[in-house]
């Protein structure tokens, strides 16, 4: 027995350093594939290529900023060698795109994204796109087409060491047609329209609101009374429109809240995936005209408020070829550049946030649920079958109905289906962007070409959507404003004026004609010396035919009126200055009625004296910034969460409801007693006045604070808490992946200020959470536009190991730029593409066919 031990020992000592041999080998392999991979993934920005689809040889020079400067022998090898740098430095965020627009997430993401795949599918965005791309003219099909097979030489170009999404899903980019690239324009006037989320939320409240509350709670532009006198919440209760159980109230107390916050996560989780419908989605413009700068010619500010992705949504570039010679922001899957310069004029965007979105309430016919009824009686629905593929599963089938007015959301809406019968009733919408008219992507390549300011703005009358404030100004010294888009021309207080779903039968609610292009607001060359858009009204206040009444409240608009007129003479450095302004109006409003508030809790005290002297400055160094929006956040979940219940469980986090907390402020100061219906708790036997809330909401801000910051009030700066998140999708979701491929930076600012910090409320773990801002900031010298200059959050590449994923981060939230130039002073990457010179031949031959064409049409 003891030998048998004895021959054991050697025996294990071997197995051991065998499998430790073994284990060290698999580390080895595993770190050289790791090392080859890497190796393989880094920028290849220095090469020649043999490029299928160009008649001549294109040039790419990368600046320093690694931002490409291409110059091209045509225009469609331009375009050509756009899609290819998209497809190339960001593909991943092309693929994820796609699928999104397409309703295909669930063939890579699984269950997970059914339900977003299934009310994209419904809506039709990717079959709207294929008619419209149908009717294009020849020669812009043409450039498109050239883009295209840009973007399928990119991908093929990647090889196998893809970057680490692909490769940790399992999944290869898919060919891109042209189709996509319209679908992603349409994608974008889905994220920048919103306004059937506001009409599908006053018609949520009807079910427990009068229409007064719920003017209360989502009031009109400051100033104005409701666009409409009819009462929609009676009508839709007279209708039986509603399930006979309403979803039942939270509680009022702060626990209650909590509870109520997660009776619905799904729904708040899909309408945080659903673009559009989300406040924060804005953008400040301004020009400023030569009498007023130092140089004697204009500046033009631009910072569009989108959503803060990984990467980030823009990639600049300059495009060179005959006839063309344009720099600025380009969106990945779609060709030309959206805002920038050529070398005559500059442009920018806001959103001018139209209705050119209406709900229609469709009754079912009794008899045959197949019909739904109109004015001249009933007609069938147009059925389609859909199937979406499920990664890992059977595949999902089922049908789509539309009907005169469009795609019935309904069916694939959740929330809608929780909130009215549909066994007698459907919701359908109708969308100007859906339209087969829409050519969007044409105004887009024109507006590129245009050697004038007047050719600037024939260009934008065949703008479709989303409409958008564009601010322009030019080398001469000109400086206009158009609002480019088409929107359906209403009467205000005829109807409901799109603010609530109509009834689809009754003939009152059919669109009549849109604006004339000529009729849409404009101005050019003011006496004011500038012009300002940030989301505010955009027409006068006796204007009759309004675009919308719920336009943003107006505080951006204000304090940017208030930086210009407060300098005799501008130059880039006070542009910057504006844009980096975090002076919140809104704050300075509400501010008193903190400074009311009393508390016992150990830091009221101090708390109250910071308070005493904060003016509203939302900076990164802020205590009082950081208790002010404490304090404006219980605020809200005091006066709402209770009175609204799932809809504010829902919809808090894509809105802040902060309109409805003025406005209902307002109303307490004046002594208007329906104030004191949003104050008082129905949960508790005592009447709540609204100085109690004031007060509540202080000491939940101190508790609040004092768990989630260490340290006294002096110590809790804002930018500790309010933290501008790019979120990676789907990697933002995996605990384990999230903070590789998320960007975070501190940042300034609220809701209100000019450089805007929109926070994610609803979020528990973190509120402040900024998930929307300037998705870039750019500033155009018409003195020089060579000295023109921008940013973004994130960096140009979307490859994670590249060192340009997050290159221009810190500069972004210190408000700091990097040059926007044609002419850079240094070159540090240059590529050659080389066409295939048979198939260079056979293009030859296709493209003077159809020139041909164009000329006998």
């Amino acid at each position: 027995m003891y030998l048998g031990a004895s021959n054991q020992r050697p025996r294990r000592r071997v197995f051991w350093r065998r499998l430790l041999l073994i284990l060290v080998l698999l580390l080895i392999s595993a770190l050289s594939a790791l090392v080859v991979y890497f190796l393989s993934t880094k920028d290849q920005l220095d090469a020649e290529l043999i490029t299928p689809g160009i008649s001549a040889p294109v040039t790419i020079k990368f600046d320093e900023h690694a931002l490409p400067h291409v110059l091209a022998a045509s225009q469609e090898d331009a375009w050509h060698t756009l899609g290819f740098l998209h497809a190339t430095e960001r593909p991943w965020q092309m693929e994820f795109n796609r699928r999104l627009a397409s309703g295909k997430l669930s063939e890579i993401l699984g269950k997970d994204t059914v339900a977003i795949d299934k009310f994209m599918r419904t809506l039709g965005i990717r079959r709207a796109a294929e008619k419209q791309y149908e009717n294009y003219p020849i020669e812009y099909k043409r450039h498109i087409q050239a883009y295209v097979e840009g973007v399928n030489e990119g991908f093929a170009r990647l090889g196998w060491a893809l970057p680490p999404e692909f490769m940790i899903l399992g999944v290869k980019p898919s060919n891109w047609g042209p189709a996509d690239s319209v679908a992603w324009s349409l994608m974008m006037a889905l994220d920048l329209g919103g306004n059937w989320h506001k009409e599908f939320l006053r018609l949520e409240m009807s079910a427990t609101l009068s229409t007064e509350q719920i003017w209360q709670v989502l009031p009109p532009y400051p100033g104005e009374a409701p666009a409409t006198s009819v009462d929609f919440a009676k009508m839709y209760r007279d209708l039986g429109l509603f399930k006979e159980k309403p979803a039942a109230k939270t509680n009022s107390s702060s626990k209650g809240i909590e509870q109520g916050l997660a009776t619905a996560p799904k729904a708040k989780e899909f309408l945080n995936f659903l673009p559009g419908g989300s406040e924060g989605i804005g953008s400040n413009n301004w020009a400023v005209a030569g009498n007023k700068t130092i140089s004697g010619k204009p500046l033009l500010a631009n910072d569009p408020h989108l959503g803060l992705t990984t990467p980030a949504i823009w990639y600049f570039a300059h495009i060179q070829a005959p006839k063309l010679n344009v720099i600025g922001a380009t969106l990945p899957g779609i060709p030309g550049v959206v805002l920038g310069h050529n070398t005559h004029l500059a442009w920018s965007f806001t959103n001018t946030d139209p209705d050119v979105q209406d709900l229609y309430i469709e009754a079912l016919d009794s008899n045959n649920p197949g019909r739904y009824k109109t004015s001249q009686g009933y007609e069938n629905f147009v059925l389609r079958e859909e199937t979406i593929a499920i990664k890992g599963q059977e595949p999902f089938k089922f049908l789509t109905r539309e009907t005169r007015h469009g795609p019935v959301i309904s069916d694939a809406y959740q929330r809608a289906q929780d909130l009215i019968n549909t066994d007698k009733f459907a919701i359908s919408l109708r969308w100007t962007a859906l339209e087969v008219a829409n050519q969007t992507l044409k105004a887009g390549f024109q507006m590129n070409e245009a050697q004038n300011l007047e050719e600037f703005k024939s260009a934008l009358k065949n703008y479709h959507a989303p409409m958008q404030n564009v601010v322009m100004a030019d080398k001469d010294g000109q400086i206009a404003y158009r609002a480019a888009g088409v929107a359906p021309k209403r009467t205000k207080g005829k109807g409901l004026f799109g603010t609530a779903p109509a009834l689809g039968w009754d003939a009152q609610y059919d669109w009549g004609p849109y604006f004339g292009k000529d009729e849409l607001p404009k101005e050019t060359n003011p006496s004011s010396s500038f012009i300002a858009t940030a989301n505010q009204r955009v027409h006068t206040a006796n204007d009759p035919h309004p675009l919308t009444t719920d336009w943003h409240m107006p505080y951006r608009y204000q304090r940017i009126e208030q930086l210009i007129s407060a300098t005799d003479q501008h130059d880039v450095a006070s542009m910057k200055a504006i844009q980096a302004d975090a002076l919140s109006l809104s704050a300075v409003d509400l501010i008193p009625l903190l400074q009311t508030a009393n508390s016992t809790h150990k830091y009221a005290n101090d708390a109250k004296t910071i308070i005493a002297n904060f003016d509203g400055k939302m900076s990164v160094d802020s205590s009082g910034a950081t208790i002010y929006n404490a304090w404006a956040h219980q605020l809200t979940r005091l006066m709402f969460a209770d009175k609204l219940g799932k809809s504010f469980a829902i919809e808090y986090g894509k809105r802040d409801f902060r309109s409805g907390i003025h406005h209902i402020m307002k109303m307490h100061q004046a002594g208007n007693d329906q104030a004191a219906f949003w104050c008082d708790k129905p949960s508790t036997p005592e009447v709540e006045t609204c100085e109690n809330i004031i007060d509540e909401a202080f000491t939940l801000a101190l508790e609040d604070l004092s768990k989630r910051m260490s340290g006294s009030p002096q110590s809790w700066k804002w930018g500790e808490v309010h933290v501008a998140v790019s979120e990676h999708r789907p990697f933002s979701k995996v605990s384990l992946l999230k903070n590789k491929f998320e960007i975070t930076r501190p940042t300034p600012g609220d809701a209100f200020t000019v450089n805007l910090g929109f926070m994610d409320l609803g979020n528990a773990t973190n509120p402040f959470t900024v998930n929307k801002g300037a998705s870039m900031r750019v500033i155009y010298d018409l003195s020089n536009l060579d000295q023109s200059q921008f940013i973004y959050q994130t960096g140009q590449s979307g490859w994670v190991n590249s060192r340009h994923y997050s290159s221009y981060a810190n500069a972004w939230a210190k408000q700091e730029y990097v040059p926007l130039t044609m002419n850079p002073n240094k070159i540090v990457h240059t590529s050659v593409l080389k066409p295939d010179l048979s198939i260079a031949a056979q293009n030859k031959k296709r493209l003077e066919k159809e020139a041909k064409e164009i000329k006998r049409k």
